[in-house]
């Protein structure tokens, strides 16, 4: 895989060898996606997050002038625990000081109004409704950059009953960009772009932009794709979910040299934000306010959920042990039957982003396809609430592969309702979380019989 075979030489590359100099060096990244921090479920994939990022920009800054841009969708998709990691994503960029933030698909959806005016966020093809940076100058000694940002109708909803509040790319938004950008006179010229490759190829014939720089459209951070392909060149893409940073020297003739040459996409290179760069601690606190607002969040949400107690379907690989004693044995040595202890260590066993895979039933129960009627009737249904309500379903069980086995344990003839527990593995054993996973080598770590 593309992103494992970074990590061979990642060494050689998380500190570009800068040297102080006049030239301002280009920092480029953002695409989070809510992962603020990587869940370091393995080494492999625990790249990125915000304590890292602000941990590199600071270090670079402090032998360069570093002049960073944010390309925006940071936000994650709409929730309660969603809500609760937008101020922090904020209060991360502002101490980044990011010279723009391109809005993203994923702020659109979550709200406008959730977007801090203290943060420079930026949109070109924003109609009179929005209030957003238009482009943005920047002086830096001898060079003079300007910088604009597209987010792409298509990526947004718009009320196809009212005028649009954001713009597609056609002659008229060119010709209104061009004079804007003759009327400030700069040496260097950037686009912020989140769109297609058609918008992109219009974008890069038009010859108004010495650098372009993409935001993600990969969905697999474990196949790091790191440009867009138009029809003259790659354009630099940076990194999905935040992982690494893209970064280029702008020379005094206008030129971009990347940072590392070993390691470039394009006119930029990629430093990925490994386990070897460490948590910025002015983060710390705000991240702990986080937790104990999740934490808060969690108990106030158990409350609501008491109820499906009572008709839970889920009961526990105690009750299991009765007639599958061997099976009991082989789990008891495995690393699911420590699951949830994994979490104590870290104080995250009140997060639901993490427990939905250390114990059994977190999330409202989905039946197989062409399910019986007698196992549909366990749609929705839930297991776990919280360590004191339901100790009997901590850790990875055997109804996290098999599905509830209330109805086996009345009637053995009756089977458990996944008939392919395999399937059931890549819903926690997937992305960052394991990239390494291979259903043929683990089985053999929990192979077990009837």
């Amino acid at each position: 895989m593309q992103l494992i075979v970074a990590f061979t030489f990642m060494s050689f590359v998380i500190f570009p060898a800068f040297t102080f100099a006049q030239n301002p060096i280009l920092f480029f990244s953002g695409d989070l996606r809510g992962e603020i921090k990587p869940c370091g479920c393995a080494e492999e994939g625990d790249m990125g997050g915000l304590l890292r990022r602000l941990t590199y920009i600071k270090q670079n800054n402090s032998v360069n002038r570093i002049i960073y841009f944010d390309l925006g969708n940071n936000f994650p998709v709409p929730s309660q625990q969603g809500d609760l990691k937008i101020p922090l994503i904020h209060s991360a960029l502002e101490k980044m000081n990011p010279e723009v933030v391109l809005v993203g698909p994923n702020e659109w959806q979550n709200g406008l109004h959730w977007l801090d005016s203290k943060v420079p966020y930026l949109l070109s093809n924003q109609s009179k409704k929005l209030n957003f940076l238009n482009l943005k100058i920047i002086n830096h000694e001898n060079h003079q950059i300007i910088v604009l940002g597209y987010l792409s109708p298509t990526l947004v909803y718009q009320n196809k009953n009212d005028s649009p509040v954001i713009f597609p790319i056609n002659q008229e938004l060119l010709t209104s960009w061009r004079d804007k950008i003759q009327k400030n006179i700069a040496q260097f010229r950037i686009l912020l772009f989140r769109g297609n490759e058609h918008e992109l190829n219009l974008f890069e014939k038009s010859s108004m932009f010495d650098l372009i720089v993409a935001g993600s459209n990969n969905n697999d951070e474990l196949n790091q794709v790191l440009k867009m392909e138009v029809d003259t060149r790659d354009i630099p893409m940076i990194p999905t979910k935040g992982q690494g940073i893209l970064s280029g020297e702008l020379d005094v003739n206008g030129k971009i040299i990347p940072a590392n040459r070993e390691n470039d996409s394009g006119s930029l290179s990629v430093s990925w934000l490994g386990r070897n760069i460490e948590d910025d601690p002015e983060l710390l606190e705000s991240f702990m306010s986080y937790d104990d607002a999740v934490k808060e969040l969690f108990f106030r949400n158990l409350e609501l959920k008491k109820e499906h107690l009572k008709d839970s379907p889920f009961i526990g690989n105690q009750v299991c042990a009765a007639c599958h004693p061997k099976s009991m044995d082989v789990w008891k040595k495995s690393r699911h039957a420590n699951a949830f202890a994994t979490l104590e260590k870290l104080g995250k066993h009140f997060d639901p982003e993490c427990l939905e895979c250390h114990v059994v039933g977190l999330k409202p129960w989905t039946t197989p396809e062409n399910s019986s009627e007698a196992i549909r009737k366990f749609e929705g249904k839930r297991g776990f609430l919280s360590m004191e309500l339901t100790p009997h379903l901590v850790n990875v069980q055997c109804e996290n592969c098999h599905g509830p086995a209330l109805d086996h344990l009345a009637n053995s003839k009756i089977k458990p309702a996944m008939h392919n527990p395999d399937s059931v593995c890549v819903e926690c054993h997937q992305g960052s979380h394991s990239p390494l996973f291979d259903y043929k080598k683990y089985w053999q770590k929990i192979k077990h019989g009837p």
